[in-house]
């Protein structure tokens, strides 16, 4: 069992952010503490949500957390909601001892363009804090957002980066780029659900944990989401979000509680 801080939204509606990624990662059995950066209404894909953010108290939770001497294995960080929280969550990150692995997914847009709702300070905020992340997971469109689609560069950088949703020759696949380019293909569903991403980092999170080794954990991630949403569409199909709780305990593997 690892001990992980979610830093992350939360979201009202849907089995989304933070909702998806704790859900999938107490399942596995670790120790999850999740600090919301937003409370938000619903997924920015459908527009015109209200939100509220959370600085002071992420501020004074992790100031109580030092007193009390908690300490983590990994800390994954999701959707950050202003420069301040930026800056707040960069000075906590300094703090941090070597041996800490720090995932993170710069989650603001999809499908060539940014989330409704979100502007250019959302791409200046991610650049910022990247210098901080051992693993990045963007989707395509944040890694072009972030300048880090050109592939072959990224292999000189003393981090390792997921690339999820690429399309290339009709094909799909998702992208390791440690020492080098490493792609897992699958085939894409005929379904749309929200939180896909979410749900990637999560089960990304649990193999890396599991196995320490980065290609394998890609490779057993894609194969995990391809169980779940095949479920998902076979089983709970009318569900507006993806049923994870129920779906974990059936897929074989590491899930199993």
């Amino acid at each position: 069992m690892s001990q992980i801080l979610l830093i992350n939204d939360f979201v009202s509606r849907g089995k989304i952010a933070g909702n998806m990624v704790d859900p999938v990662l107490s399942h596995a059995g670790h120790d999850v503490y999740f600090l919301p950066t937003a409370l938000i209404s619903h997924n920015f894909s459908l527009g015109n949500v209200a939100t509220l953010d959370t600085n002071k108290y992420i501020k004074d939770c992790l100031n109580v957390w030092k007193k009390l001497d908690f300490n983590f294995d990994l800390v994954f960080i999701g959707y950050i909601e202003n420069i301040e929280q930026k800056n707040i969550i960069v000075d906590y990150l300094k703090t941090l001892a070597d041996q800490v692995l720090v995932i993170m997914d710069p989650i603001m847009g999809d499908d060539g363009s940014l989330y409704p709702g979100l502007d250019d300070e959302k791409i200046q905020i991610y650049k910022e804090i990247l210098t901080y992340a051992d693993i990045i997971i963007p989707n395509h469109t944040e890694a072009s957002l972030l300048d880090l689609d050109n592939f072959d560069d990224l292999l000189e950088h003393n981090k390792k980066y997921v690339i999820t949703s690429v399309e290339e020759d009709e094909k799909s696949y998702t992208l390791g780029i440690s020492d080098k380019l490493h792609r897992v293909f699958y085939e894409k569903l005929d379904a749309k659900y929200a939180g896909t991403g979410d749900l990637f980092d999560a089960l990304f999170i649990n193999n890396y944990l599991e196995t320490c080794d980065f290609n394998l954990s890609i490779e057993k991630t894609v194969e995990d989401m391809s169980k779940i949403l095949r479920m998902q569409k076979e089983e709970f199909e009318d569900n507006i979000s993806i049923a994870i709780e129920a779906i974990l305990p059936k897929i074989e593997g590491g899930y199993n509680a």
